[in-house]
């Protein structure tokens, strides 16, 4: 991937508040971003929650394949 090309995607990461400058005193030529965490929290909630969601349904509908199987429509 090319610099301006990976300075557009990071800028993207940083403006949605997903990767933040680690300011670090080291090599002042290259910029070091590090993950934030709360919006990956955010994220594992959602998918629990969908994965709830799918679980109870699928269930329900696997419990009524299993009582109309074998009867005739």
């Amino acid at each position: 991937m090319s610099r301006p090309a990976m300075s557009r995607h990071l800028k993207v990461l940083r403006t949605g508040g997903l990767v933040e400058p680690a300011n670090d005193a080291g090599d002042l030529r290259a910029r070091v971003y590090r993950l934030c965490p709360a919006p990956f929290g955010e994220l594992a909630a959602w998918v629990a929650e969908i994965e709830r969601f799918w679980t109870l349904e699928l269930g329900a509908f696997k419990a009524h394949a299993e009582r109309t199987r074998g009867r005739k429509r």
